[in-house]
């Protein structure tokens, strides 16, 4: 009961502390002069991203429980994903597909192959091309991900040249200076880090005490409270208005969840991590890209109609998260 205690006490400091990110990522995307979907993918998207670079560094090198990682990871995809469908029902009449712009399926995008790269890893297990104790694949996770930093700044960046109402919005934070922004949201993620370094360790105890397996418990245990300060951020921002920071942060976060791969496979010097991983890993990365291809059709499509205070594809992305869960359940027992 202590354990489970501790654990809830570390998913209320991440998620309250959370909050405050979004406030902090606004006015540095106008002191920055970027994007809000910059700020979302990539500022905001990599400090709520940091309890799972955190405990997946934690539970590579010191619990030494790859599939503590694994699952944590590839849950966090499917939790964020997941999310979004409860931010659906905190936006009025419409889907929160129709509030942002299409060129998200291109983050989405970049997600899908990001997950089944890892996931390709996985599947190949002792025979990956290694350099060192390093798998092949850990360096393309890298480079994709650079490549996707780059092509999404990019683009977001031509858009900003068209949009006049992000002109009209530098000014609402210009008295703030600089430097105290950077201070506060500086705070912030410490908290953060150090709430998340404390998971793991919990987390494996739960786990030897309640004989559960490390997969089924970091992809839905660690990986929901891992991913609430995804929720607080986004939750925040639509309450802002600033659908394009709750979207970004959200896909920006899957993006980066995959790149921790990388870098705990250089920390993990017993071999490949991949190598290391069980097949049952490929449960929730499966789930994780049936539901980014679900947002990517929302995001296309998009549907203006809610059935009842959901979108059609909020109600599917449950669904599929549910039996997503129930699935890595019966088949980690």
């Amino acid at each position: 009961m202590i354990l489970w205690l501790e654990f809830f006490c570390l998913m209320v400091v991440i998620f309250f502390t959370g909050k405050n990110l979004v406030k902090y990522g606004d006015i540095l995307a106008e002191k920055l002069n970027l994007g809000r979907t910059i700020i979302g993918l990539f500022f905001i998207a990599s400090i709520t991203s940091l309890p799972e670079l955190i405990t997946g560094i934690s539970a590579t090198v010191i619990v030494k429980a790859p599939d503590l990682l694994a699952g944590d990871i590839f849950g966090s995809c499917m939790a964020n994903i997941f999310l979004l469908s409860v931010l659906d029902a905190f936006v009025k009449q419409q889907p929160i597909t129709t509030k942002v712009h299409h060129g998200f399926t291109l983050s989405a995008s970049f997600g899908i192959l990001l997950i089944s790269t890892a996931s390709l890893a996985i599947v190949l297990g002792n025979n990956n091309l290694t350099v060192g104790w390093v798998s092949a694949f850990s360096f393309v996770i890298i480079a994709v991900y650079m490549v996707a930093l780059r092509l999404t700044t990019n683009y977001e960046r031509r858009l900003l040249k068209k949009a006049t109402e992000e002109i009209a919005v530098v000014l609402r934070y210009k008295e703030i200076p600089l430097k105290n922004v950077v201070l506060k949201y500086s705070i912030n993620a410490a908290i953060i880090v150090v709430a998340a370094s404390l998971l793991p360790e919990r987390g494996k105890a739960i786990i030897k005490a309640f004989g559960l397996s490390e997969t089924f418990f970091g992809s839905f245990f660690i990986a929901i409270t891992t991913s609430l300060p995804e929720l607080a951020v986004s939750i925040a921002a639509i309450k802002l208005n600033l659908f394009q920071i709750a979207v970004a942060n959200l896909l920006g976060s899957n993006i980066f969840n995959i790149f921790i791969f990388s870098l705990a496979d250089f920390l993990f010097i017993d071999g490949s991590i991949f190598s290391h991983l069980s097949y049952t890993n490929l449960i929730p990365a499966l789930f994780a890209i049936l539901m980014t291809s679900v947002m990517i059709v929302g995001l296309i499509y998009k549907v203006e109609k809610k059935f009842f205070f959901l979108g059609n594809e909020s109600v599917l992305l449950i669904l599929l998260y549910i039996t997503g869960i129930y699935l890595t359940y019966i088949f980690t027992r």
